[in-house]
């Protein structure tokens, strides 16, 4: 009788078997400890993961640090930047008018007093202020410059007194430092604005005696609210790309942005290597009398003029004479600093990527971690709900214009934090577009698990990592490096362990995430803001498919499937044998 009666220890192996434990509670439990993770504590786990990284990537969009004015002389302060405003934008000073007389006058007197060289360059009604740092050893020269004349009707605090400071606050830095090895030349241009823009740089460009010492130019233009990105860098910018890492100190420095014209744009024409800085979050009161100091955040200022005098500092001790290389690829990581490589590797990375994810997907599908089923079913939500969002944004935006008015007023209210040129209102679509995307991924988890949604949402990347590759090299790697990083995970979990191993899953699941918390999210508000209303359909779409990667890594913390909630009720041998089978089914995914 007892012979044919089930031990403890047969329904004890069964509902606990040894490849389910994680190597961390396998330690504890070879020890005497138990320690069992349920999925929210498993969700929990990967949200903190993830935290850790989207901080520090959301951390850039919003410079906070400034330093005082009694910081050492060859420091960068903002402080000491923004006591030039009240005399460089007390009022409108555009080109040829007597108020601009009274700040060339003023910038040609303070960079006397550091000591430098100064010049006027007076050329066709236009007035360059120029000066000049000697290097110890020089190999040819950097130029910096910043334009400081303004429109008509504006006094010019953002555009671009802001960086004039900066620059002038660079250039004290630079000169009560060591002396650098390079001559480091200050540009205060005239003309940038109507009519004929860029009139100063192409007037130094063209006729200066100058000019024959540039080797690289380090353009600055407007810091006002937002952190300071690059506009351009190149043309076979390796060199000066490998010097930025060295040097980099905080932005969204990125090779996706570029192309257009700029300040510095006369200067690449010239066959010279450039460097564009600019905070690009666009400001209401741009152009207008409204452009005050007062709505200039000293830690954008801190943060170009910063960066800024760290890359002088960096070219200024290198050999000038040949500053070429291979195109390069580049990016800011969190922790690692400014990623880069070379941008010919665009191509066969995509091809790899592809490989990977198509590798991931056949052995997920023979580890049955995932089913055709699931993936088809997760791939069609994550399809339909990124068409549903898209067209209702495009449908609602006609409607949004009437809200800028508030917008405006809460904007004068608080300037640090509600974002301008129609921001306010572009969040709250984004809001109604993750209550669209959470409710098909809860509504299609009834029918599939978490590892279908994270190996269906990588697919979407991959087709544009290829094309991208091939025709915008320079940004394929948003698209290349979220599929690389996933699937790599998902061929580890499939290496190391069977189906109803949670940890291993876990573990891919949350690695798939990671790269677009630290690649893409950063740059979402950024194109909210550059762009206002007219970006918001891709965008939309855009956050579907990365809610579509995300959602499974926090899957615990919200959902609880039938199979769930029974084992944790059930008592008989029999029901626990066939929840046994369930769990090792759901708790996976």
């Amino acid at each position: 009788m007892n012979e044919k009666t089930n031990p403890p220890i047969e329904i004890e192996r069964v509902i606990r078997p040894q490849n389910s434990a994680s190597p961390i509670t396998a330690w504890f439990a070879r020890r005497g400890f138990s320690i069992h993770l349920g999925p929210a504590s498993r969700g929990l786990i990967s949200l903190l993961v993830l935290l850790v990284f989207l901080v520090p990537s959301l951390a850039m969009l919003f410079p906070q640090r400034v330093r005082p004015a009694s910081a050492s002389a060859d420091q960068f302060s903002s402080e000491r930047a923004m006591a030039h405003l009240p005399v460089i934008a007390r009022e409108p000073h555009p080109q040829g008018s007597p108020a601009q007389n009274r700040v060339r006058d003023y910038l040609a007197g303070q960079l006397a007093d550091m000591g430098l060289e100064v010049e006027i360059q007076r050329t066709a009604g236009l007035e360059n202020v120029v000066a000049r740092l000697h290097g110890s050893d020089p190999t040819g020269a950097i130029v910096i410059l910043a334009h400081y004349d303004t429109v008509s009707d504006s006094p010019g605090a953002g555009d671009n007194g802001s960086a004039v400071a900066a620059l002038l606050e660079i250039m004290h830095a630079l000169a009560a430092g060591p002396a650098p090895r390079n001559d480091v030349i200050a540009l205060f241009d005239d003309g940038e604005e109507f009519p004929d823009i860029y009139a100063g740089t192409k007037a130094f460009v063209r006729v200066h005696p100058w000019m024959s010492d540039v080797r690289v130019a380090i353009s600055i233009d407007t810091a006002v609210a937002g952190p300071i990105s690059t506009n351009e860098a190149g043309p076979d910018n390796g060199w000066l790309v490998h010097a930025l890492a060295r040097s980099y100190t905080g932005g969204v420095w990125t090779s996706f942005s570029g192309g257009g014209n700029y300040n510095s744009t006369p200067f690449r024409n010239a066959g010279i290597l450039v460097l564009a800085l600019e905070d690009n979050y666009p400001y209401r009161q741009k152009h207008t009398g409204e452009d005050q100091i007062e709505i200039i955040r000293p830690a954008s200022v801190q943060q170009m003029g910063e960066q800024t005098l760290a890359i002088a500092r960096e070219l200024g001790g290198l050999d000038l004479t040949d500053p070429w290389g291979e195109q390069e690829t580049f990016f800011p990581v969190p922790f690692l600093g400014l990623a880069h490589y070379p941008e010919a590797w665009s191509t066969p990375l995509a091809v790899i990527a592809g490989t990977l994810l198509v590798l991931a997907l056949g052995l997920a599908l023979w580890r049955g971690f995932v089913s055709w089923r699931g993936l088809a079913v997760a791939f069609g939500t994550i399809l339909v709900t990124a068409v549903l969002s898209g067209t209702g944004v495009n449908a609602l935006k006609p409607r949004l214009p009437g809200l800028f008015g508030w917008e405006t007023a809460r904007w004068e209210e608080w300037p640090e934090i509600i974002p301008p040129n129609g921001g306010l209102a572009a969040a709250g679509l984004a809001l109604l577009v993750l209550g669209v995307a959470v409710a098909g991924y809860f509504l299609a988890r009834r029918w599939n698990g978490r590892a279908d949604f994270s190996l269906a949402g990588l697919a979407p990347y991959a087709v544009p990592a290829v094309a991208l590759a091939v025709s915008e090299p320079r940004t394929a790697y948003a698209f290349i490096w979220p599929v690389v990083i996933g699937s790599l995970g998902w061929i580890g979990a499939a290496v190391a362990g069977k189906k109803d191993a949670k940890w291993s899953q876990d573990f891919a699941i949350t690695l798939a995430a990671l790269p677009l918390v630290v690649i893409l999210v950063p740059f979402l508000p950024g194109v909210v803001m550059s762009d206002g209303m007219k970006s918001l359909e891709i965008l939309a779409v855009v956050e579907v498919l990365l809610l579509g990667v995300i959602l499974p890594a926090v899957d615990g913390l919200f959902v609880r499937l039938p199979a769930q909630k029974a084992l944790q009720s059930s008592s008989h041998g029999f029901q626990a044998r066939s929840q046994m089978s369930a769990d090792g089914v759901n708790a996976g995914k």
